[in-house]
């Protein structure tokens, strides 16, 4: 009976996610706001080419797949993530998180600095001499649950505010997720909505615009950036240290094209992993690579990882992340 019930729910949420994001590809490209929300944080799952909604079981779980904290492999984790992008904008996470029997809690924050922007008018294009910032800020909190040894799901509500010059956009977003263990060795498959919610809007009213022209009165109001994603991953063992996790996602977000995601991890024990992924669909980049590094230190158990993800015009991007787990906490288990 279980099992028909795990069945049903998870063919019958991709049916209806198109209804309730309102997916139309390429014809709604450019028409969400808030695009912070969409960049990924740590480096394990860039690496991987953003194929990690049935593999995030670590420290990024909230970000990813709240359902996913009830397999993380300690029972409180400590993590924190620093991208550096271009022209001088800076991306960095953290979380903690804490699980019991059949709960699992998290909060998360992420800041988007843009550092100084030089102001520039129709009749100073090389600049006023002023400056303003363009810094984006996201409050989370999560909480998944057991419903069997094989299936959990979990939601992460957020705080999110935008800060652009004089104007702010503020919102209340959700994450919804979903993880199943198959029972065919790891295989698991695991289903995400991301950013869900009411339509945003600058506060106050637009900024005069010149002698001839009529400023209207009210800001336009743009949709989240909201997303679906549905993944699967399967580990091969070769030896009892040596193991490949591969993994691949279908995303489709509400503002832009679909993409398949592959991505793939090679442990060697659990002291290094190598990493590779590809996203399709995109008109530049879509490359990834990484690799990651664990070790004991004291009482803590530590996992180093980087990634470098490849942008096209807007160069490389790279990620550097660190997941601390207590070692009397820890669960040992494969991630």
């Amino acid at each position: 009976m279980v099992k028909r019930i795990l069945l049903l729910i998870l063919i019958a949420l991709p049916l209806h996610a198109g209804d309730l994001i309102g997916m139309y590809g390429d014809e709604n490209i450019g028409t969400s706001g808030a695009q912070f929300l969409k960049i990924p944080v740590g480096a394990r799952g860039i690496g991987m080419g953003k194929a990690f909604t049935a593999v995030s079981t670590d420290g990024s779980t909230p970000f990813w797949n709240p359902a996913g904290l009830m397999r993380t492999p300690g029972r409180k984790n400590i993590f924190i993530s620093h991208s550096e992008y271009a022209a001088g904008i800076d991306l960095d996470y953290a979380s903690y998180h804490w699980r019991k029997q059949n709960f699992a809690f998290a909060i998360s924050s992420s800041v988007l600095q843009s550092g100084d922007i030089l102001r520039t008018t129709e009749f100073h294009q090389e600049g006023t001499g002023e400056y303003f910032k363009a810094n984006h800020y996201a409050l989370g909190f999560s909480v998944a649950k057991a419903m069997t040894d094989r299936f959990s799901f979990g939601s992460t509500f957020k705080l999110y505010q935008e800060n652009l010059d004089e104007y702010e956009v503020r919102s209340v977003l959700m994450d919804l997720g979903v993880l199943y263990f198959v029972g065919l060795g790891d295989l698991r498959v695991g289903f995400t909505v991301h950013n869900f919610g009411p339509d945003l809007k600058p506060n106050g009213s637009p900024p005069e615009i010149g002698y001839g022209y009529t400023a209207p009165g009210d800001f336009q109001s743009f949709s989240a950036p909201t997303s679906g994603s549905f993944g699967a991953a399967y580990t091969w063992l070769f030896t009892d240290e040596i193991g490949l996790l591969t993994a691949a996602d279908f995303s489709h977000p509400a503002d832009s094209a679909e993409s398949f995601r592959l991505g793939s991890e090679l442990a060697l024990g659990r002291s290094l992993q190598l990493r590779c992924g590809y996203e399709t669909n995109k008109v530049e980049g879509g490359l990834a690579a990484g690799f990651g590094v664990g070790f004991q230190r004291g009482d803590l158990d530590l996992q180093l990882d980087y990634a470098i993800s490849d942008m096209g015009a807007f160069g490389t991007i790279h990620t550097l992340s660190m997941d601390i787990v207590p070692l009397l906490d820890r669960r040992r288990a494969r991630r």
